[in-house]
């Protein structure tokens, strides 16, 4: 309920999804009315076989018994985006991110998927599942695809500032993961403005210091911005803050690329038959950089599953995210990280 976007398109994601996973049961937590009336607008749209571009995500024909594997939880609280994380933690017991996380702690789901309030999830869900041995703060990580390769970077955004043990433990967290996805060994970087030894903050030089340290990973220093394109790593470790700015940046450029090529294709009508002809090229090309299909980042450092989605997602986005999370609800990288810290 949190979200940016009204709650049907995360309605239309979930039916969605469900019509392509037979085998995945969907807990709606939030206001009953509003859901169950997203629901029935979202099945006639369905029904009534209009386009795919009017109704979203829907497919055009439901099959039969999805609704039975969607059930609604109400939720009498709402945490609002500027909601500061500790008062959503105490005041709002009946938000639908606290019943999410709690149907995730006592069992009842495998994962939880939230575009709300990032620092009211990482609250809730610490709080709710509890943290790993060893991690006195989750992070949030995803992978960068750049160039047929995958480049796990975190913190995005759970953290805004972090100390060296802080940036320590992202380092450890992000090796588990590279090398469970067959990154091995798994090489590490350490986000800095210059990669010379005498730059950066007094935590980036201690935090230096630790990561080298450690044998459980391959650390290869300082590495500047271009790290994530170049293959030199394939995990960066930052604060929330300046993880964020980078996968903001990266998304308005993957933005910017797409509509400046429609732009300049479509300025002349030389070029608009050129851009005819190059459409069966860069289609797949232009599905690769848009920012949507990669929605959806892991808050590492839990006792369970917890998927953050960009609040600002829209229904494609949503349903991006619900992949991320049925995908890390069957891996249990928890599980994975805990032994792997234990080494």
């Amino acid at each position: 309920m949190g979200g940016d976007e009204s709650p049907h398109s995360f309605v239309c994601a979930a039916i969605n999804f469900l019509c392509s996973h037979s085998s995945v049961h969907i807990l709606l937590f939030g206001d009953e009315a509003i859901l169950r009336a997203s629901i029935d607008s979202a099945t006639v749209s369905a029904t009534a076989r209009r386009s795919f571009f009017t109704v979203g995500v829907i497919p055009r024909k439901l099959p039969n018994a999805w609704l039975d594997r969607m059930t609604i939880v109400h939720a009498s609280d709402v945490v609002d985006p500027g909601d500061k994380p500790s008062s959503a933690l105490r005041h709002k017991p009946q938000s639908s991110m606290r019943l999410a996380a709690e149907a995730v702690a006592s069992g009842q789901a495998d994962a939880v998927l939230s575009a709300g309030n990032t620092g009211a999830l990482m609250a809730i869900t610490r709080y709710c599942l509890g943290s790993l041995p060893g991690i006195s703060r989750p992070a949030i990580c995803k992978a960068m695809p750049i160039a047929g390769r995958s480049c796990y970077v975190l913190d995005l955004g759970a953290n805004l500032t972090a100390d060296a043990e802080q940036l320590h433990q992202f380092a450890l967290m992000g090796a588990a993961i590279a090398e469970g996805e067959g990154l091995s060994p798994a090489k590490v970087g350490l986000l800095n403005v210059g990669i010379e030894g005498q730059k950066g903050s007094q935590i980036l030089h201690d935090a230096n210091e630790t990561l080298r340290a450690d044998k459980r990973f391959d650390y290869v220093g300082f590495v500047e911005g271009h790290a994530f394109f170049d293959r030199t790593v394939n995990v960066v470790v930052c604060d929330g803050f300046s993880g964020n700015v980078v996968l903001k940046a990266c998304e308005g450029l993957a933005r910017y690329l797409i509509s400046d090529f429609r732009y300049y294709f479509s300025a002349s009508w030389l070029r608009r038959v050129l851009a005819g002809t190059f459409s069966v090229v860069t289609r797949g090309w232009f599905k690769r950089l848009n920012p949507e299909a990669y929605n959806g980042a892991l808050l590492l450092g839990l006792n369970g599953v917890a998927v953050k989605s960009h609040g600002g997602a829209n229904g494609a986005g949503f349903l991006a995210a619900l992949q991320v999370t049925y995908e890390q609800a069957q891996r249990k990288p928890h599980i994975r990280l805990s032994q792997w810290l234990q080494q």
